[in-house]
């Protein structure tokens, strides 16, 4: 499906942490995508930028997870125009890291807003009712950082076939969950050389992060490409070198 351009507007901002928001977006027409895709939004007419679509396809409204960061270049932009009734120039769909296959276990790894991604592929699993274990992974460096979470406690009550591992990097005295890196909460539960031999899923984040899951994912049994991200598609790497 080739991408196409729409105005997009601006119909809710919703904070999700200190600098996540929450975007809903009303399109023109419904919006024709596979969960997994990704949208850009125009800066100018030579810069765009990818957003995971966090929800299903065939709505006129899409959601977006927007992290701002203080003192960056796009400060300024974004708090220009993420105003509701503003207007966004919006191209999609984008992105090849999608939902296929038969029922069978599956795996998803995110760091920070990389969830965002995750949502949009669990809700097609949900939707699909799919029978087989679905696992996710979330990372942060603070626990603010995982703004979901009741999102994901509701989601574990509702499916069985449910469970998540939060992952917090600097945590504070309050953490009760797992701490240290994604790596190191992987590393818990795939312990024997071909234990990952069976893995297959998702991940998003930076290519630091999705290459550091893979490479021990491998360590550990799983194929090459056994997660599919993104990452491969703009920051490619040889696996033979």
């Amino acid at each position: 499906m080739q991408p196409l351009t729409f105005q997009a507007q601006v119909t809710s901002v919703t904070p999700l942490n200190e600098r996540t928001r929450f975007v809903v977006l009303t399109l023109p027409e419904a919006a024709l995508f596979e969960p997994g895709q990704y949208l850009e939004i125009a800066v100018d007419e030579t810069t765009w930028l990818p957003y995971s679509l966090a929800c299903l396809p065939g709505s006129e409204q899409v959601s977006l997870h927007i992290q701002i960061q203080p003192g960056s270049s796009l400060e300024a932009f974004w708090q220009a125009r993420l105003v509701v009734g503003g207007a966004l120039s919006v191209r999609l769909p984008l992105g090849q890291c999608t939902f296929s296959g038969p029922d069978r276990p599956l795996v998803f790894v995110a760091a920070g807003t990389g969830f965002a991604q995750m949502q949009a592929l669990l809700c097609a699993a949900f939707a699909a009712q799919w029978q087989s274990p679905l696992c996710l992974y979330w990372g942060g460096r603070q626990a603010e950082d995982l703004y979901a979470q009741a999102q994901l406690a509701a989601w574990q009550a509702s499916y069985a076939n449910f469970d998540y591992h939060l992952v917090v990097e600097y945590p504070d005295a309050q953490w009760q969950g797992r701490s240290g890196t994604l790596v190191d909460a992987l590393a818990v539960d795939f312990t024997g050389p071909q234990s990952a031999v069976a893995v297959e899923g998702f991940a998003s984040g930076s290519p630091g992060m999705v290459y550091a899951v893979e490479d021990f994912l491998m360590s550990r049994g799983m194929p090459a490409r056994g997660l599919n991200s993104d990452v491969h598609t703009y920051a490619p790497r040889d696996l033979n070198a």
